[in-house]
């Protein structure tokens, strides 16, 4: 048994999609997996994961498409997209296929929550240890395709320091409050707000160089997150720590960081999320060791991937805010 063998077992037959939700197994496996190096427990925590959910099913019957952009934004046209990416992506074209996304799409790479990066990124990560993992970099490509959904980018620049202060204006903005006051759902809100000249033009990104940028955006998205156990904060996190993931394949990063920059503030905002202070938390007895102790066991998979991605970014760019985050879905804090 491979991790491929158990991811592609359960990927085969379903879709992305578990009702208007999304279904995290495959990144839950790999995450599981890679804190464990268990494959046994990885497929326990699979059949957990199964048990009570209602993931969608692949259709058997379902019309064939020839390109992209027939299936560009159109979750209906899943099946057949990846009918026509079995035939399309091999082992000699793979990495083209993921340069492509975020070369050619990126400005989708917020859609479902950040979820199709996440899903690519971790797909990325599985071919990485398993050749066997072809079929689910496949359904990742198919489901950055199928759940487009196109975001902008702000041009304003501001220096890293000063990211929490220009957030928490931006987010008090008159017109900002009337657009959110107004719409319903963050769909809804988030449409709204790139629509408006106003919130384009008093948007920012950060000025300087790649870990500037990245070290700015994660500051405001775990303080976001502290301040609020948000999901929409939790993936700010999660999509920053897979867009790092592919950077290989990017040819101009630094634009895209200023893209995922836009997303995250636009997302953050439409969720209403407007408290970006630090607090202060204790550590007191937090081991990563505590929070791994059977993550196989987990029945949430946020707390599974935020962990996991919380271990990566803090070897990273190092914080105790990491180990918190990840304390605090798991509900470990004292």
């Amino acid at each position: 048994m491979k991790i491929s063998d158990i991811v592609n077992s359960y990927g085969e037959n379903h879709t992305p999609y578990q009702g208007n939700l999304v279904n995290h197994l495959p990144m839950g496996q790999l995450a599981v997996y890679k804190l464990t190096e268990d494959l046994e427990k990885t497929k326990s925590y699979s059949e957990l994961y199964i048990e009570n959910r209602d993931i969608n099913k692949v259709k058997e019957f379902f019309d064939e498409v020839e390109n992209f952009e027939d299936a560009l934004g159109e979750r209906s046209q899943y099946e057949s997209l990846l009918s026509f990416l079995k035939k399309e992506i091999t082992h000699n074209n793979v990495y083209y296929y993921i340069e492509k996304m975020l070369n050619d799409y990126p400005l989708g790479m917020s859609s479902g929550l950040f979820h199709v990066l996440i899903r690519l990124a971790y797909a990325y990560e599985g071919y990485e240890l398993d050749r066997d993992y072809l079929p689910e970099v496949r359904r990742a490509v198919a489901y950055y395709i199928t759940a487009y959904r196109e975001a902008d980018q702000f041009t304003r620049k501001v220096i890293g320091d000063d990211i929490l202060k220009e957030a928490s204006s931006l987010y008090s903005n008159t017109e900002v409050q009337r657009i959110l006051s107004e719409k319903n759902s963050l769909g809804q809100k988030m449409k709204a707000l790139y629509d408006n000249k106003e919130y384009m033009q008093n948007g920012f990104v950060v000025d300087g160089g790649e870990d500037a940028k990245l070290k700015a955006v994660l500051n405001l998205s775990l303080n976001a997150y502290l301040n609020s156990g948000s999901i929409v904060a939790l993936h700010c996190i999660t999509g920053t720590h897979a867009l790092i993931v592919l950077k290989t394949f990017q040819k101009d990063f630094n634009k895209n960081i200023d893209i995922l920059t836009t997303c995250i503030l636009t997302h953050l905002i439409a969720a209403e999320l407007g408290d970006y202070k630090t607090s202060n938390y204790s550590l007191e007895e937090l081991s990563w060791d505590d929070l791994n102790y059977k993550i196989e066991e987990e029945k949430d998979v946020h707390a599974v991937k935020l962990d996991y991605t919380s271990q990566v970014l803090n070897n990273l760019y190092p914080d105790n805010r990491y180990i918190v985050s990840a304390a605090k879905r798991l509900h470990k804090l004292k």
